[in-house]
């Protein structure tokens, strides 16, 4: 009988004994993890398994950005709210268990895919409950229901790298208009659960109804000074004339920005301090009321474009391009496609109106990746030939 690979084992719910229920031994011998599973797939997979009840009905699920992730659901049989919580990060333990730190230099390291995994051992999770009432449960669900329905985005992040995402009836949001009036009112409701606080949750039902107007109202528009923005947004020493309006995200949005423009990102630095937003407004004129994102950039090298007239490189590397499609075959815009396993910020592409990417890797580069903001897909083999990425646009 052939040994369990990681994906049988990460997936057990019970094991005979407690230690072993935390303690999942990897097989030495096992290769098909590498081909079959990513850090993504496994994190997605624990997180699942550890944090979301099997009777819940709706819900939201929290991943912070440097903190354990979180979910507060309903269960259907039990009638109650149950707040689950890792007691250590679920992303960083299965990071490590994939990954090594590989030296390049004398003091430098690159994150490697391990030859084989690493012992696990998952976090532990807290589990707490707090009954409510058939009353509340119907509150309870014509929020998650407004939240889910009223969401334009699917793929926002609150600015500290925070991702939240509500679900019901198999929908989901991880957005909606008014952010902050549902994330307060979810914390203090997840706050409330943990401490068993049965009259402050009470009082925060009491009021659900503001919630639901701050999601289906539209908020009025900050009013700023005179040559104030909120956020500015500099290149390479120059800020962008449309600050005020570009959203950056740590993610897809940005990339594919510049690779619009054939640049790829070098750096980024994040400056919230009084002195560099003063040296802003003397040299620009501008006050900047919430922070500085400065980018460095540097032109892609390997975008379709810039090899194009550079055809001297079409005998060093090798063309890639394909299409990206949804579920029903139609084409995708804007989804980041890239050489799997490469840490540059801009070793890959964005896809266009017609879901067509194109662009140059190294000949021994072997799989692409693609991420959308709703799913990652993986071990794309390179060919030839164009390439079809398929990627769903809801769970």
């Amino acid at each position: 009988m052939k040994k369990t690979t990681i994906i049988a084992l990460l997936i057990l719910v019970t094991l005979p004994l407690v230690a072993q229920d935390r303690l999942i031994r990897v097989d030495s011998e096992s290769k098909a993890w590498r081909k079959n599973d990513s850090q993504v797939a496994l994190f997605e997979r624990e997180k699942l398994r550890l944090l979301m009840p099997q009777d819940a009905a709706f819900g939201v699920e929290c991943v912070p950005s440097f903190s354990p992730e979180w979910t507060l659901t309903y269960d259907s049989l039990n009638h109650a709210l149950v707040y689950k919580i890792a007691e250590k990060s679920i992303w960083y333990s299965t990071y490590h268990a994939l990954h090594k730190n590989k030296k390049i230099g004398k003091k430098r390291y690159k994150s490697v895919l391990r030859k084989r995994p690493k012992d696990y051992v998952a976090p532990d999770v807290k589990t707490y409950s707090l009954a409510i009432t058939p009353t509340q449960v119907q509150n309870l669900r014509e929020l998650w229901t407004t939240a889910v329905s009223t969401a334009e985005d699917k793929e926002v992040f609150i600015l500290d790298g925070t991702k939240w995402e509500y679900f019901i009836n198999g929908q989901l949001a991880k957005s909606h208009r008014s952010k902050n009036v549902l994330v307060k009112f979810t914390n203090e409701l997840a706050e409330s659960v943990r401490m068993g606080n049965v009259s402050r949750k009470d009082s925060l039902f009491a009021a659900y109804q503001t919630v639901i107007k701050g999601l289906t109202t539209a908020s009025e528009p900050e009013v700023l000074e005179p040559g104030t923005v909120r956020r500015l947004i500099v290149v390479n020493g120059t800020p962008l004339a449309d600050s005020t309006g570009y959203v950056s995200d740590l993610g897809v949005n940005e990339r594919v920005y510049f690779n619009r423009r054939q640049q790829t990102i070098r750096s980024i630095s994040f400056l919230r301090e009084e002195e560099p937003k003063r040296a802003y407004a003397e040299k620009y004129g501008v006050k900047v009321k919430d922070m500085i994102v400065e980018y460095t950039t540097e032109a892609d090298t390997h975008c379709d474009a810039y090899v194009r007239e550079h055809p001297e490189l079409m005998q060093k590397l090798r063309h890639v391009e394909g299409y990206v499609l949804d579920e029903e075959g139609k084409p995708w815009a804007d989804v980041w496609v890239w050489v799997e396993g490469k840490s540059r910020m801009g070793d890959g592409t964005a896809s266009d109106s017609t879901g067509h990417f194109a662009f140059w890797v190294s000949p021994t580069d072997e799989t692409l990746a693609a991420n959308n903001g709703l799913s990652y897909v993986s071990k794309i083999k390179i060919t030839d030939t164009p390439i079809t990425i398929r990627m769903k646009r809801s769970r």
